[in-house]
């Protein structure tokens, strides 16, 4: 498809009413400051991102730490408030600074844009630490649906640099293999269609980047993946991208990874952030992993 195709493929999609948005009143149940601020980049196109800050935490703390998300969208929706409703949770729970990141999205900005941004931010929080008050050893990265593979590429790019490593690795249902057909890729009921599928893709980037590790971590190497953190992968059985995010989590195992990995087996794609079907569960799986990663530092 050409561009104005996709661009015109995408306005449905982007149209569609999302599941699980929060209300004043559960918003209001999590008190937090929230705030955009701007990540610079080389491409001079400044990185929006949303800083989720607890209000019973200290005026100046020291050296707390942080959450960097990555929300969901399959590369063609940015930022909404249910992704800032997730990290108001998590900054709450665990007295921590919460950076969400509204990276740029395609057909607009395709890969590997995200990508770049991505890594980015990460890089920002670890070179800026000392003056932002962030713990530099009590960093986890965090993403849901297509914001867990880039939180993936980000650790891949920091083995390949060792500018720095995170605490630890949260990827919630991942799209870990953009070059094979979604229709190929076992599907249950109330799953999305595999049309729609091929529009993220599409979208996403051309077929022949496809099998570039940074867009399909799948295709990467085992000695691309030995400096991942600890990671927890989150799948779940009605969704058909959960045997992709299965097999990584078995290659991270390969590569010498110490891996949680929990398959939800009565949840669709995108449960977590919807809070939808076994939503709740998943959540208390996030905070544990969380807690036990912060502690062990």
């Amino acid at each position: 498809m050409t561009r104005d195709q996709l661009l015109a493929a995408v306005e449905p999609l982007r149209a569609r009413e999302p599941v699980g948005t929060p209300t004043p009143e559960e918003l209001a149940a999590y008190p937090a400051a929230q705030s955009l601020f701007y990540v610079p980049a080389d491409d001079g196109h400044p990185i929006p991102v949303y800083r989720i800050t607890p209000q019973t935490m200290p005026e100046h703390p020291d050296k707390v730490p942080l959450v960097i998300n990555f929300h969901g969208g399959g590369f063609i929706r940015g930022w909404d408030i249910r992704s800032g409703f997730f990290c108001r949770k998590l900054a709450l729970a665990h007295q921590c600074v919460v950076w969400d990141v509204d990276y740029r999205v395609a057909p607009e900005d395709p890969f590997p844009t995200a990508v770049l941004e991505s890594y980015r931010v990460a890089a920002y929080a670890f070179e800026h630490a000392r003056e932002l008050g962030i713990d530099p050893a009590r960093i986890i990265l965090a993403g849901h649906s297509a914001g867990a593979n880039l939180a993936a590429t980000v650790c891949m790019r920091a083995g390949e640099t060792r500018a720095f490593r995170p605490a630890g690795l949260i990827m919630d249902y991942p799209p870990l293999d953009v070059y094979t057909d979604p229709a190929s890729k076992p599907r249950e009921e109330g799953d999305s269609a595999p049309e729609d599928a091929n529009i993220y893709n599409a979208s996403y980037c051309q077929k022949g980047e496809g099998k570039n590790p940074y867009a399909s971590p799948v295709f990467a190497e085992l000695s691309m993946l030995k400096h991942f953190p600890e990671t927890l992968m989150i799948t779940c059985q009605l969704d058909k991208l959960c045997k992709e995010g299965e097999r990584f989590a078995s290659m991270l195992v390969e590569a010498g990874i110490t891996v949680t990995c929990r398959r939800f087996v009565n949840s669709l794609h995108g449960f977590t952030v919807s809070r939808t079907d076994e939503w709740e569960g998943a959540m208390e799986l996030i905070h544990r992993f969380i807690r036990q990663r912060l502690e062990h530092i």
